[in-house]
């Protein structure tokens, strides 16, 4: 038998398998050049990187606070400057995010983000986390909030929307990671020999978590009664709606997972 009228056969089998994988090679690289540019917009839209403010604030020594030398101060300054820049928060955030959302997630968010009442709570939420606003934020709760206390109806559709965001294992992450990371620093920059080994970073990260979660259900309460108190009962019911998604409960892991690992 002449097996040469089979060479046309395999060779067409094997051009069709290459170009099967050249096309699904590049249909992966699209996918995730398309996938990289939604993770960049999330991240702006958001306006993840006033999380990175927040923890920067928390972590810069006050010479007013701390009876060190000035020069141990700027140091630990400096340090905190270089390791949180806002290069490496972002490319960390986002290479969380990348694993917790798919592409339909993404845009499921962006959509939010863009929205009229995603704005709204984006606006409220940015002024309130403000640091420059804390002053203001503390009168209310002291003042407003002791004299005119909230309906009951209107405090538990706020502490529906912290169970179903998070807010109470978000805040302690941040306060925690914070703390931990500070002291870790200042201990490198101004090594104590006392002859005891520095706790892991993780075992120092679950005590002081277990001491920040007792007050900041409370902390949280009075926090989100102040940020969106510009919200009425129907607002909060649709971001609600949209906080009980998919998309939105992988976003706030994604959230936690990155600070956690960043810190």
């Amino acid at each position: 038998m002449d097996t040469r009228s089979y060479r046309p056969v395999r060779y067409h089998g094997f051009r069709y398998f290459l170009t099967l994988f050249v096309f699904i090679f590049y249909s992966l690289q699209l996918h995730a050049a398309d996938k990289s540019l939604l993770l960049t917009e999330l991240y702006d839209n958001a306006r993840l990187e006033r999380q990175l403010g927040w923890i920067l604030n928390s972590m810069t020594l006050d010479q007013r606070n701390y009876q060190l030398p000035d020069k141990v101060i700027d140091t630990v300054n400096q340090v905190v400057k270089v390791r949180y820049s806002s290069i490496l928060f972002k490319s960390s955030m986002e290479a969380t995010l990348d694993e917790a959302l798919s592409i339909g997630e993404l845009l499921k968010l962006l959509d939010w983000f863009n929205s009229d009442l995603g704005q709204k709570v984006l606006r409220l939420e940015m002024e309130a986390n403000d640091p420059r606003n804390s002053l203001r934020m503390q009168a209310y709760i002291e003042d407003k909030l002791s004299q005119d206390i909230p309906r009951t109806s209107r405090i538990r559709l706020i502490e529906e929307l912290m169970e179903t965001l998070n807010a109470v294992e978000l805040g302690t992450e941040l306060a925690a990671s914070a703390s931990v990371g500070a002291r870790r620093i200042l201990h490198e920059v101004m090594p104590v020999n006392d002859g005891r080994p520095l706790r892991p970073p993780e075992i120092q990260k679950a005590r002081e978590k277990a001491t920040i979660r007792k007050g900041m259900s409370n902390h949280m309460r009075n926090s989100f009664l102040y940020t969106y108190r510009g919200l009425s009962d129907k607002d909060i019911r649709a971001y609600l709606d949209f906080a009980r998604s998919t998309a939105m409960q992988n976003f706030q892991r994604g959230q936690i997972q990155a600070i956690a690992r960043i810190l």
